[in-house]
């Protein structure tokens, strides 16, 4: 028979229960802390892989833009607006003879005294000047009105054997017409040309079928005279030689 606790026992054993619960008097709940907001791992290194080929697009769009419009804006070359001059300077080279119908033109507007054209013969036989003065004849322009420079075989050789035209008939200014992919290539030649003559000069370029700055590189042939034309430009910037 199990002994009734006695009231002595059951207060030890009450007082040892409270004292476990009020040992450390009652416990507050801590307010959480914040903590910072973070993007995933994953999502943030896509972020980072997607503004790499937004970077990478853009750059490569800057560049195809320098390869294809920058040749066409270094060989195409800024043009002031035809003014009355002494003398028009029409020199032989494209085979549409674009340059010979602007430089009539020009000259049909008034903006020119005379007619200067410059180029040799390619086959020993009639030289490219003459044959622009028989076209230019037959068009009603003066024959008094025509000067020739019939030994010019290259740019370089325009430039000189019109300098001389130019001289020997007191002219002091001229208009010199060309293509507009040749234009750079022929003022810079010109200039070197007719340094210290005192004649003034400006380009012109008369309106081709074909080459266009700003599409030059979509056609076989246009893609041929604008590599030409870079090429022989590159080589008067190396060299400083014009022929």
């Amino acid at each position: 028979m199990r002994r009734p606790a006695t009231i002595a026992g059951l207060s030890v054993g009450m007082d040892r229960s409270a004292s476990r619960y009020h040992s450390g008097g009652p416990r507050l709940a801590r307010a959480p802390q914040a903590v910072p907001a973070q993007l995933p791992a994953r999502h943030s290194a896509a972020a980072a892989t997607l503004m790499l080929l937004m970077r990478l697009i853009v750059a490569i769009m800057v560049v195809a833009a320098i390869v294809l419009l920058g040749p066409g804006f270094v060989l195409d070359a800024p043009q002031p607006a035809p003014r009355i001059s002494d003398a028009i300077v029409v020199i032989s080279g494209d085979e549409q003879m674009a340059r010979f119908a602007e430089g009539v033109n020009l000259y049909q507007q008034g903006f020119g005294k005379y007619l200067v054209f410059s180029g040799a013969a390619y086959d020993n036989g009639t030289s490219n000047a003459d044959v622009m003065r028989s076209l230019a004849v037959e068009r009603g322009i003066p024959e008094s009105a025509i000067l020739e420079e019939p030994q010019g075989e290259d740019t370089w050789g325009n430039a000189v054997y019109t300098r001389r035209v130019l001289e020997d008939h007191d002219l002091q200014s001229a208009i010199l017409v060309t293509s507009p992919y040749h234009l750079r290539r022929a003022q810079v030649t010109f200039d070197a040309a007719y340094a210290g003559s005192g004649i003034q000069l400006t380009v012109h370029a008369a309106p081709d079928s074909q080459w266009r700055k700003l599409s030059w590189w979509q056609q076989a042939e246009t893609r041929r005279l604008t590599f030409t034309e870079l090429q022989k430009l590159a080589y008067i910037v190396a060299t400083g030689q014009y022929h």
